[in-house]
């Protein structure tokens, strides 16, 4: 071997470790990029400027915590806009990953016809954890006759009344030691509004009432009241609406209407007890953001409905929530399962009660922590729950189709026998 070889093999034994080792360290040093799953989320603001805000914070937070999943949103002002928007996308057969229905449930039905919505009961059975955060009753209501789950809420419809403590206590609607005392019977519930109308005088009204109070709030609440009977009917979706128990339902609206004033919106029945100027506001758990810094927030209560044989009684129901496009890319199916299980976490469900005033979907967060922290949401929470009677929507039992029948014709039918039978009519053709 002459000398230059000898010299460049001396050179590459001494060169060759350095250069492995910095091999090592560069790449020990490079951190591969994830890859990055992009999803389309299409939902509405859910409510107000502020609750915007906390969904937003709470899809930003999955955001960060999910680094290979992309969340493309596009919101709307407006959960009707939205639902509409992504329900035109399925006449053209096509589905964002990801819908917030946000209760419009014709979505949820629409995208099954199609073929496109995924069946969410396989994962769930799946993840121990998983399925302790769904609601029994979002199976209940939700399990299609196929046997599968395709949507799932993030937050329950939980409804009763809110009432004025103070002008309770003042029109003596009250318990034997002068506290304010919800009407445990229709009966008293009669008796109270004649005690707050007279009370009230021109001042004060005893409620405001508008097609959606009547119909989505306080209808199923009345015929439920009414015994075994209306409490089947309001249940499940009857063979035929000409039974004397509806009937009886219906009549009973004349002398609830007597004692209210009529408010074009729900949002004007909502400041009319804002103000002080109504006694009662019959709407969900949700509407306490509504309340504060309002003039009638110190004396502001919650109740459950009354029945006849003295029973309370609430809705707590799980509208369509979230539905999840059946992709063909797995990843993206396994991504879009990721975030309802994100949005069903404690952690979340509990940030979304004490900041929006929704009732968690989740059956496990603990109500006593809502109450320490948000007493007007907690104690409401706990009542309802506590109802000995629980029934579910309207929308939810019958459709919404049926609901604006209703709204629409009850105060004539409610007063005229003829309007009646037309109105029984056009809902069992319905049927």
């Amino acid at each position: 071997m002459d000398k230059r070889n000898r010299i460049y093999q001396g050179v590459f034994r001494r060169v060759l470790p350095v250069l492995l080792t910095a091999a090592v360290i560069t790449g020990c040093g490079r951190q591969e990029e994830p890859e990055v799953t992009e999803l389309t989320f299409i939902h509405g603001w859910g409510g107000t400027v502020n609750t915007h805000s906390t969904m937003q914070e709470i899809y930003r937070a999955f955001d960060e915590e999910n680094p290979d999943i992309v969340l493309n949103y596009q919101p709307s002002s407006d959960s009707y806009i939205a639902v509409e928007q992504a329900n035109n996308m399925l006449a053209v057969d096509k589905m964002p990953e990801i819908v917030s229905t946000n209760g419009q449930s014709y979505y949820v039905q629409n995208a099954i016809k199609r073929g496109m919505a995924l069946d969410l009961l396989p994962f769930i059975e799946a993840d121990a954890d998983f399925i302790r955060s769904i609601h029994p009753s979002v199976l209940e209501t939700w399990t299609g006759e196929d046997g599968g789950l395709y949507t799932v809420p993030d937050a329950l419809e939980v409804m009763g009344y809110w009432y004025n403590a103070g002008y309770f206590r003042e029109a003596g609607i009250v318990d034997e030691k002068g506290n304010a005392r919800p009407p445990r019977t229709w009966e008293e519930f009669r008796e109270a509004l004649e005690k707050l109308d007279a009370w009230g005088g021109d001042r004060t009204d005893a409620c405001a009432l508008e097609t959606v109070q009547v119909a989505e709030n306080l209808f199923l609440a009345v015929l439920a009241g009414k015994g075994p009977q209306g409490l089947e009917m309001a249940r499940t979706l009857p063979a035929a609406f000409d039974t004397s128990v509806f009937r009886d339902a219906v009549r009973d609206f004349a002398w609830i209407f007597s004692h209210s004033v009529n408010a074009e919106s729900l949002d004007d029945a909502r400041e009319y007890f804002r103000e002080g100027r109504t006694a009662i506001y019959f709407n969900g758990v949700w509407e306490c953001e509504e309340f504060k810094g309002c003039a009638a927030e110190a004396d502001i209560a919650y109740a459950n409905y009354p029945t006849e044989s003295g029973e309370s009684l609430s809705y707590i129901s799980p509208s369509s929530g979230y539905v999840i496009f059946d992709s063909y890319d797995e990843k993206k199916k396994e991504a879009s399962v990721r975030f309802l299980k994100y949005m069903l976490s404690g952690e979340v469900q509990l940030k979304l009660a004490l900041e929006t005033g929704q009732a968690p979907s989740n059956p496990n967060v603990d109500l006593a922590v809502i109450r320490e922290e948000y007493p007007l949401l907690g104690n409401a929470l706990e009542q309802a729950h506590g109802a000995d009677i629980q029934i579910k929507t309207i929308t939810s039992v019958w459709n919404s189709g049926i609901m604006e029948t209703i709204g629409a014709d009850i105060r004539r039918a409610c007063t005229e026998e003829e309007a009646l039978d037309s109105l029984i009519a056009e809902l069992d053709q319905s049927l």
